[in-house]
């Protein structure tokens, strides 16, 4: 979890808007930004979860942020990536994440129709 939240978001970070100083890929903890995803590609490869077969929070945050970024095209598609988050959106706690999400936006858009 630690790694995603001090790795990838400032790689994604980095690569999306560059710094106007070049810093040595040494200098920061994260390496580069292909460093980072050759890191994830290698953690989740094996699957099916980082755990192995154990989901695990750690799935939970990656695979969001991993999602999100496929979705926002901030991070490269890799099949391995797709795949992942692909896997994890078939568990049944995701679908009723998604079913209690939509029934939000419904209420919100009507209680907004009201206002």
């Amino acid at each position: 979890m630690f790694f995603a939240a001090g790795c990838i978001e400032p790689a994604v970070t980095d690569k999306q808007s560059p710094r106007a100083n070049a810093v040595r890929s040494s200098a920061i903890g994260y390496g580069t930004y292909e460093d980072v995803m050759h890191g994830i590609e290698q953690a989740i490869a094996p699957g099916p979860f980082i755990l192995g077969d154990r989901f695990s929070a750690a799935d939970v945050y990656l695979g969001s942020q991993l999602g999100w970024g496929l979705m926002m095209k901030t991070i490269d598609p890799r099949p391995v990536f797709s795949e992942y988050v692909a896997r994890l959106a078939k568990r049944p706690a995701y679908a009723r994440f998604m079913e209690k999400s939509k029934e939000l936006e419904t209420a919100l858009k009507t209680r907004q129709g009201n206002v």
